[in-house]
């Protein structure tokens, strides 16, 4: 009887640990701050304890050796009362456990396992929030279900000859959750759309102009076939900037991206370095990494890792060279293939990301004093261009208007067109500025 009782003593261990690493991995969703998660982890804990006090003696009364000694029969009954030990009967999984445990333990065992049924129930009636995964899959948009209804056929036919390989490397390497044959049926429409926007406003050019002077639109006083060759190049100018600023956005998607991810390399790194000299197996660090929310841009990249092994089956190392190769950074496909190599070759894996991260700091180093020197060069530039030369300019405009030379505007006038043309530098600074931006 004691050996039926120790194995399913065991056996609802098992099962404790195995609800334990579930609530643990649902934290992560619920929130580390959730009542009944943390109620039922640690009620758990308490019954493995409780549990385990029981196991020695269970062993005591068991022995390899049958015993020759007779003894008096004593009822079950007197039995349990002559022993520290006493069964309980609990429902676990739809099925019924007996489990042993100390008689001392009996009231606090029955107690904790009310909280745990309680807390179990009401985990159960929550609704997930996984806020690491929202957003991760979408529906296809109406913009894009109508440019497939009417480019859908175009787009793959095209596609299947091979022109657009480079945009579709683009999308991937930006992360757009987006198929190359939706995304240039959406480029089509998008164009086609712009193409009767640009016939709008050549029709309107073409029986008005536009006038920094008061009423500012007026009507033309040029013959029509005149204007029509004045004005007949913004049909082709609007769709043509359309399409080739819709076919080169992945592109920019990427080089940003690959700039987010360039920066956090080297914490990164570190981080993955530390984890590997604990000596954990080398996918679980891009598991960490995926589940952590301090590298965003990484973060999706070891996502895109997990994925290849979880949904698709790969080995490790596989994994990560599909990912090196779709990936948007050099540095991150470069330190995924030296881990790779590494994994291959049976080198020390801490090792090599202590070094690895080293260089990286380095290079990031270097890369913070060249931004610092590039700063000071624009502030120069911009004192330059946008503070002193209005002011020389304007003062300029004012003589010349005032002794009837070049330009004959009033003074509000010349005003509004110096505080466009401010308007429109720092308006080009700023872009500029942003794109070649790096985070501090």
């Amino acid at each position: 009887m004691s050996f039926e009782l120790l194995k399913s003593n065991i056996q609802q261990e098992k099962k404790l640990v195995v609800i334990l690493k579930q609530l643990v991995q649902k934290k992560e969703s619920y929130g580390a701050d959730d009542k009944d998660i943390n109620s039922t982890i640690a009620s758990a804990k308490k019954q493995i304890a409780m549990l385990n006090k029981s196991i020695p003696l269970l062993l005591s009364n068991i022995s390899p050796v049958k015993k020759l000694e007779v003894h008096e029969y004593v009822p079950e009954k007197k039995l349990s009362e002559q022993t520290p030990i006493v069964t309980i009967k609990q429902e676990f999984d739809s099925s019924n456990a007996i489990v042993a445990i100390t008689k001392k333990d009996k009231n606090a065992y029955l107690e904790q396992l009310n909280i745990s049924e309680s807390s179990l129930k009401s985990i159960k009636k929550k609704k997930i929030h996984l806020n690491e995964f929202e957003n991760e899959f979408k529906k296809s948009s109406n913009y894009n279900r109508i440019s497939n209804k009417i480019f859908g056929n175009l787009s793959k036919s095209l596609i299947s000859k091979g022109y657009f390989d480079r945009l579709n490397k683009d999308i991937k390497r930006a992360n757009f959750i987006v198929l190359l044959h939706s995304y240039v049926s959406a480029m089509f429409l998008t164009t086609l759309i712009s193409f009767f926007i640009s016939l709008i406003v050549f029709l309107f050019l073409l029986f008005f102009s536009v006038s920094f002077n008061p009423p500012f639109i007026f009507q033309i006083t040029t013959s029509l076939p005149m204007r029509i060759l004045q004005t007949f190049w913004i049909i082709f100018a609007i769709p043509v900037l359309t399409f080739f600023s819709v076919y080169l956005y992945p592109s920019t998607e990427r080089n940003s991206i690959q700039g987010q991810i360039d920066y956090e390399m080297p914490f990164v790194t570190i981080q993955m370095s530390a984890i590997a000299g604990a000596d954990i197996e080398p996918s679980q660090i891009f598991r960490i990494i995926a589940l952590s929310r301090e590298y965003p841009a990484i973060k999706r990249e070891a996502k895109k890792l997990i994925n290849q092994i979880n949904l698709y089956g790969y080995d490790l190392v596989t994994a990560m060279k599909n990912v090196a190769a779709s990936s948007p950074s050099k540095k991150w496909a470069d330190l995924l293939n030296g881990i790779s190599t590494t994994i291959r070759s049976g080198g020390d894996l801490s090792k090599y990301l202590d070094k690895k991260a080293e260089t990286l700091l380095f290079e990031y180093r270097l890369e913070r004093e060249k931004a610092t020197r590039s700063a000071e060069t624009f502030m120069d530039i911009y004192i330059s261009v946008v503070i002193t030369a209005p002011m020389i300019m304007m003062l300029l405009f004012v003589m010349m208007s005032i002794s009837n030379i070049g330009f004959n505007l009033p003074i509000p006038i010349l005003s509004l067109i110096m505080v466009g043309i401010v308007a429109f530098i720092n308006v080009i600074f700023l872009i500029f500025l942003n794109v070649k931006q790096k985070r501090v």
